[in-house]
């Protein structure tokens, strides 16, 4: 459904092989973020906004702002010093506020009494690659 949510890239020499394509598919977190905010709108009764809260990093891999403009949201306000962070609504009444801060939860809304905070994680959706093991989980640090 939001398929344009992807990057693809081609993989470095250590995980060549390790991915079902010659490409990985890279799934950003703003854009894990974004996605999440569109399926509780579409999907929660009720609930007409919903807020993201990036930090830098995430603006800077991620275009907030021309996004959620494709999808029909407009900005109405700005919030903070970043180019993206404000009030986006559309003409059907729902809103997205990205407001670029830390220590909130990535994704927040509230519908009927009940709190939803989530915590986003993006990275390479089509890989076999292991990634770096813990160092806790090994036994040392």
């Amino acid at each position: 459904m939001f398929d344009d949510l992807i990057t693809y890239n081609a993989p470095p020499p250590n995980r060549v092989g390790q991915c079902d394509d010659d490409q990985e598919h890279h799934l950003p977190e703003g854009a894990v973020m974004v996605a999440f905010a569109m399926h509780l709108l579409r999907t929660t009764p009720g609930l007409c906004e919903v807020a993201i809260h990036p930090d830098g990093e995430h603006g800077k891999r991620f275009d907030f702002r021309v996004w959620l403009g494709g999808q029909g949201f407009i900005r109405r306000s700005s919030m903070g010093t970043t180019q993206y962070g404000g009030a986006y609504s559309t003409d059907n009444g729902q809103s997205v506020i990205v407001n670029p801060s830390s220590g909130r939860g990535d994704v927040v809304a509230a519908s009927k009494g009940a709190n939803i905070v989530a915590e986003c994680k993006g990275g390479i959706i089509n890989t076999r690659h292991p990634g770096q093991l813990s160092r806790l989980r090994k036994g040392s640090l």
